[in-house]
């Protein structure tokens, strides 16, 4: 148990490393020096909401990795149309509520020409209606609705969807076993998207709310019972807290079947709710770590390889964007939100996570999920398979 216990602690110290150190080692460009302020560099300024409060504040300070290290990259080659780029990084706490006024916030800043927003369902689709009718270009960083995507009110999405999602995992379930022994386990709005691909006999059930451990293993125990063939493989689609704990309970009933995660719940935070439970688990992710970037040796830069996923489409979005508003300068001479909402669902780019172009959708062409297994306490774990859409 001690042992057991050493390991834990040390895994959750490892996590939070790689967390940590790439922020040290990013250099501290997100905005213009002093010297470069009060020179001739003009400035402009991208925006990214993010949970960087509450229980969140992990993830968000994942995203904020990723786009710093953007922008440094950018200003150190002199700024898109020799434009010096600040970041107006904005908490959204991952709530609704806090995301639209948020939106407001930069909306009333006439220096900010695009936002990075939208790192869960939730908070995507309280803040890109009104980003965009406050005409401000939005990129869709996370895996959400497509229905979100409108590119002539420059609104594009740089990962697969949540219905690209859905049809990657279950594609992976195991052969041997029939989906009708599939429960998936999340709101009806979440599990929306797999239950259209899965016949009717998959079974289908809502998490309780804000119940204790005992209450909850309780309520575990009756889903994996509760029919004479009791489900084989469950299938999350959840936050990594609540999926954590629910992990835990299943493990604690001795249920040894298989378990999937959603997007969502992709992180540390799976780890530290989870613990050895999460052993074995499978994550279906909408972008690589920085560890199973596709480049050549000499281009792998220290920072990068201790990206995680959220923070690689991070970096990704505000490449995106920058490119647009880079494209915007060069077309009329002076950055617009205008011109930046025109130029942005026409770019594309080699990101981290691939090629980036979108279709008349607002959707990435040909996006890819990534499949991890959590192992050895770390996550996202070992890369099982690259899935192409």
């Amino acid at each position: 148990m001690r042992d057991s216990t050493a390991e834990r602690f040390a895994g959750i110290l490892l996590n939070c490393f790689r967390i940590i150190l790439p922020l040290l080692l990013i250099p501290v460009m997100t905005s213009c020096t002093l010297d470069l302020c009060s020179g001739t560099r003009p400035i402009l300024k991208i925006g990214l909401a993010a949970p960087f409060e509450g229980v969140g504040r992990p993830l968000g300070y994942e995203t904020l990795q990723g786009v710093r290290l953007a922008i440094s990259q950018w200003n150190s080659r002199g700024g898109p149309g020799g434009y010096m780029v600040e970041l107006v990084a904005l908490n959204d706490s991952n709530d609704a509520r806090e995301a639209r006024l948020q939106a407001e916030e930069f909306a009333v800043d006439p220096a900010v020409l695009g936002v990075i927003a939208g790192w869960s369902a939730e908070t995507a689709e309280a803040i890109a209606p009104i980003l965009s009718q406050k005409g401000l270009a939005t990129v869709l960083p996370w895996s959400v609705s497509p229905a979100l995507a409108d590119p002539q009110r420059g609104i594009v999405m740089i990962a697969a969807h949540e219905g690209q999602i859905a049809q990657a995992l279950i594609e992976h379930l195991p052969a041997a076993i029939s989906h009708c022994n599939v429960a998936l386990v999340g709101d009806e709005q979440a599990v929306t998207p797999y239950l259209e691909k899965l016949p009717p006999c998959a079974q289908k059930a809502a998490p309780p709310a804000a119940l204790r451990h005992d209450a909850l293993q309780m309520w575990v125990t009756s889903l994996l019972q509760e029919r004479t063939s009791p489900p084989e493989v469950l299938i999350l689609v959840a936050d990594p807290i609540s999926g954590g704990e629910i992990v835990k309970a299943a493990r604690e009933t001795g249920w040894s079947g298989s378990l999937f995660g959603a997007v969502d719940m992709g992180s540390t935070q799976l780890l530290d709710v989870a613990g050895g439970s999460a052993e074995g688990v499978i994550i279906a992710s909408p972008a690589p770590s920085g560890e199973d970037l596709s480049f050549r040796p000499s281009e792998i830069l220290t920072s990068l390889t201790f990206l995680t996923p959220r923070a690689v489409l991070a970096y990704d979005a505000a490449f995106v964007l920058l490119t647009a508003i880079e494209k915007s300068i060069a077309q009329e001479g002076l950055p617009s939100r205008k011109g930046v909402i025109a130029a942005l669902p026409k770019v594309q780019i080699d990101g981290l996570s691939g090629i980036i172009a979108f279709d008349a959708n607002g959707w990435r062409l040909r996006p890819s999920v990534w499949l991890y297994r959590i192992e050895d306490n770390r996550y996202p774990g070992t890369l099982i398979k690259q899935v192409e859409m």
